[in-house]
């Protein structure tokens, strides 16, 4: 990494080598998980070509000592975006792990060994094969993993949902499954839930698809951020979420959701400057059990939904106990129990 990997101060000018060629790094888009998955890899792809390009400019310096540089001789041979771009987003939660310190540690022994290389080379113009062998070395464990963080990249991305950058239904049920197992092994209870939004098609009916999108992205922020850190939230299929919640019962499952409600109906939405939608969701749920499938469960919760709907939408129903009798059905939004 080079000099510019350590954390900028605010009022720190652009260094020399950046006013030729080189923009400043952005930050990682704050739009949703797709946004910044997408802006990571186009960085990873952009990290591989810059240092491509640069251990081709210092083999050039070290082979053809007093020949210019291929494209701007006054390039700063250490000059890098990656590094100025890790340190501004290192703090990101997608970016704040092993895999990517374990690169950015990588890169920064690949900017020394190239630095100490060429400064010798400056000073008695020989080259120095140890040296040499090291940041070759240390050039291909990053270009290595490099790549298999751009796979890894790859992967997140083909299973979040492109429009609201929850999880897609495509990797649903094999979460669902593991969570199930997890559930029977420990004995913890997990709760599954779906959440439809109240009277969406006439949304599209009377905005068009577009404010129906905008829509859809509001209320998948709010569920993203709403919920506990562990639970995952999928695009479950048109208007409808689906939440698993681990480590909860009914009662803490009641509580998520009837907070997730009242946040969605307090969030209008802005479709233009004279039209604002008020929002709300129906929401039913049902807890994870042993005598049940998760394709079952799904289906209780989706009772659990219809009952919701049918005791006049915006409200949350909950059965507290699928395997048995249906307890009685109360009509206060929030408080209701299947």
């Amino acid at each position: 990494m080079s000099d510019k990997s350590q954390p900028a101060k605010a009022d720190t000018p652009p260094a020399k080598g950046r006013s030729k060629g080189h923009k400043m790094p952005g930050s990682i888009a704050d739009g949703g998980m797709a946004d910044a998955e997408r802006d990571i890899l186009a960085e990873l792809e952009k990290a591989l070509g810059e240092h491509i390009a640069l251990l081709l400019r210092w083999n050039r310096k070290l082979i053809l000592p007093g020949q210019p540089a291929i494209s701007d001789a006054d390039e700063d041979d250490h000059d890098c975006d990656f590094g100025a771009w890790y340190a501004l987003n290192r703090h990101n939660r997608l970016i704040d792990q092993p895999a990517m310190r374990a690169l950015a540690t990588t890169h920064q022994q690949l900017h020394d060994s190239a630095k100490r290389l060429l400064s010798a080379h400056d000073v008695d113009h020989e080259v120095d094969s140890a040296e040499f062998d090291m940041m070759a070395l240390r050039a291909e464990s990053f270009f290595a993993q490099l790549r298999r963080l751009e796979r890894a990249f790859r992967t997140a991305r083909s299973d979040v949902d492109p429009l609201t950058g929850t999880y897609n239904r495509q990797t649903m049920m094999g979460d669902l499954n593991a969570e199930r197992e997890r559930a029977i092994r420990t004995g913890v209870p997990t709760a599954i839930a779906l959440i439809d939004l109240d009277h969406f098609k006439s949304v599209n009916d009377t905005y068009g698809h577009q404010a129906g999108d905008l829509v859809l992205q509001s209320v998948a922020g709010i569920l993203q951020s709403h919920v506990r850190p562990f639970d995952k939230v999928y695009r479950y299929g048109g208007e409808e979420f689906l939440v698993c919640l681990p480590n909860a019962d009914m009662k803490q499952c009641a509580r998520v959701l009837e907070r997730l409600r009242r946040v969605i109906e307090a969030s209008p939405v802005t479709i233009s400057d004279d039209v604002i939608l008020p929002v709300t969701a129906s929401i039913g749920a049902a807890p994870m059990t042993k005598n049940r499938s998760t394709e079952q469960i799904i289906e209780k919760a989706d009772k659990a939904l219809y009952a919701a709907k049918e005791g006049g939408r915006n409200r949350v129903r909950v059965w507290r106990n699928p395997d048995g009798k249906p307890a009685s059905t109360t009509q206060k939004p929030g408080k209701n129990t299947t």
